[in-house]
């Protein structure tokens, strides 16, 4: 007897379930393990300590949490059709929570800022949310290869995974 086989939607479900999971703790240690060596400037100088060194992945959240803004303000834009304003709630729900999950500045502030406008027909914007929703998905992809931290990878990885299913969940080859 062959074991049963697992569907695409079980398997999709465990892997951003356990992305999830490893992209909880996001938080940087305040201090280094005991037992870590301090770095020591290179002028020579004993005793001094060089700068802690920026965030390797400081530009690319900023650049990730842009995209998601601009993605959160065209659904927004679109939203305000009476015809899109429940399909692209989901997109709008999506977003936001994606902009909590990624440190940075508050989202609010990120939405704020971004404006866009959502003309043409109910079907020519709803081509363009995809569209731009099928872009956010491969660069939070691409962004998710990059990353420096393992936990930011992860984070990345399942919010890709989030956008694949609701693009795939809300008729994929529209």
């Amino acid at each position: 007897m062959s074991p049963p086989e697992l569907s695409r939607r079980a398997a999709l479900t465990g892997v951003v379930f356990g992305l999830a999971v490893a992209g909880c703790d996001l938080q940087a240690r305040e201090t280094p393990p005991t037992g870590t060596p301090t770095a020591v400037a290179p002028t020579g100088t004993p005793g001094s300590e060089a700068a802690a060194p920026e965030d390797p992945d400081e530009a690319l959240v900023e650049s990730v949490r842009a995209d998601i803004a601009a993605a959160l303000a065209l659904v927004t834009a679109g939203a305000g059709r009476p015809a899109l304003r429940a399909e692209l709630g989901d997109w709008r729900r999506l977003h936001r929570l994606h902009l909590d999950a990624v440190p940075g500045e508050d989202a609010g502030e990120d939405a704020g800022e971004q404006q866009a406008t959502a003309v043409g027909s109910v079907a020519q914007v709803r081509r363009r949310v995809r569209r731009e929703e099928a872009r956010l998905q491969r660069t939070l992809a691409d962004a998710a290869l990059a990353a420096e931290s393992g936990p930011l990878a992860a984070l990345l990885a399942s919010m890709s995974a989030g956008i694949a299913q609701l693009l795939a969940a809300t008729g994929g080859g529209r």
